[in-house]
């Protein structure tokens, strides 16, 4: 498997493990268990903050995981690779990992500088593609 593939399913396993964090959070509260283990027709009370924010740091990397998963499939299945897409690769499992921590820790500024260079090393695997199919 090629280092970009391993880096998409980094990230999706990074999207799984960040189902956790809000679990806790929940768990830890008094009638959180059942609240977990029911319907979840309502919210629950009494949540931590950072409860709320890993599940939005969960929402984040769901949510932009599919446009990973387009950018760097194409760049593979076309040939795109390059050390270049392999160290923007890198850089965006470091950038998510860490906007994960920032963003439950509740770092407002920081969480958007470490998501900016996250969507920046996408645009290079885009620029990448398209620079490999103007060359040939």
């Amino acid at each position: 498997m090629t280092a970009d593939l391993w880096i998409l399913l980094s990230l999706a396993l990074l999207t799984e493990l960040l189902t956790l964090p809000p679990l806790v959070a929940r768990g830890s509260v008094p009638g959180g268990i059942k609240w977990i283990f029911y319907n979840r027709d309502t919210e629950l009370a009494d949540v931590a903050p950072w409860g709320g924010r890993a599940v939005r740091a969960h929402s984040n990397l769901a949510d932009n995981l599919a446009m990973y998963a387009v950018v760097i499939g194409i760049a593979h299945f076309t040939g795109s690779t390059n050390d270049v897409t392999q160290v923007a690769g890198i850089v965006l499992l470091i950038a998510r990992v860490l906007h994960a921590l920032v963003y439950i820790s509740g770092i407002p500024y920081l969480r958007t500088a470490v998501f900016a260079v996250a969507q920046v090393s996408m645009l290079v695997y885009v620029w990448q593609t398209i620079a490999h199919f103007l060359a040939h």
